[in-house]
């Protein structure tokens, strides 16, 4: 049988690129990032334009997202064991864990976590359209659990990123935040982040609760606007 690279030598310069990169998401973890176009390019002896290609099929089939100005990275794996759930679901696990996640994680995370959050928070600042963001608030919270120290509580929002994924970036696309939304949005996590930093354990809690709760709220009524809400927008 012949291997991912021997196969991958007998394709056209997009193919190559490719395969490579599915064999390399095969061994990553959600928020891994990906080579470089100019690295890639380099390596395989092709067009920086077959590269971007490669890049555009796997973002299409939600095996990355890119970043303008930072680059690729892996999102979590679909899988077929992934229990059936629905967005309600889903949102309601993000309003138990992410609290709780936030409030642990101030007193657990290093100066490497925090530049990794900072990391995701210029991300999130940098996404172009909504279902990157959405994506890449998920990959914010995913390095906030890393922070607590808790090898289970990853697990199980790895899980609920899996899931979210299986149901589509595109659902509640109706609800989808406009820039000047998303801003706002963006703002609450920079306040989440500024709580981590100074170590204040309960403003975290309380930000990530109000955040999600939000959420809830309109999600049930998409129409409406909660009473008080400091965000208007779903980035669920």
């Amino acid at each position: 049988m012949q291997t991912v690279e021997a196969q991958a030598d007998e394709a056209g310069p997009v193919e190559r690129v490719y395969r490579h990169l599915e064999a390399h998401l095969s061994e990553s973890q959600s928020g891994g990032r990906l080579p470089s176009e100019r690295a890639l390019a380099a390596r395989f002896g092709v067009s920086r334009q077959s590269v971007r290609a490669a890049f555009r099929r796997l973002n299409a089939a939600g095996r990355i997202v890119r970043v303008v100005g930072s680059g690729s990275y892996a999102t979590a794996g679909r899988t077929a064991t992934l229990p059936d759930v629905a967005m309600l679901d889903v949102l309601e696990m993000r309003h138990i864990l992410e609290p709780m996640i936030a409030a642990l994680a101030t007193s657990r995370a290093t100066g490497e976590d925090f530049a990794r959050i900072r990391r995701r928070l210029d991300d999130m600042r940098q996404a172009s359209d909504p279902d990157s963001y959405k994506r890449l608030g998920y990959l914010f919270w995913q390095a906030v659990a890393r922070a607590t120290r808790n090898p289970l509580l990853v697990a199980i929002y790895q899980l609920l990123t899996d899931c979210r994924e299986r149901l589509g970036w595109t659902q509640t696309a109706g609800l989808a935040a406009d820039a000047r939304r998303q801003a706002v949005q963006v703002r609450l996590a920079e306040a989440i982040f500024d709580a981590l930093q100074v170590r204040d354990g309960e403003r975290a809690r309380s930000l990530a609760a109000e955040r999600t709760r939000n959420m809830l709220v309109a999600l049930a009524d998409p129409d409406g606007t909660p009473a008080g809400a400091r965000s208007t927008a779903l980035d669920i």
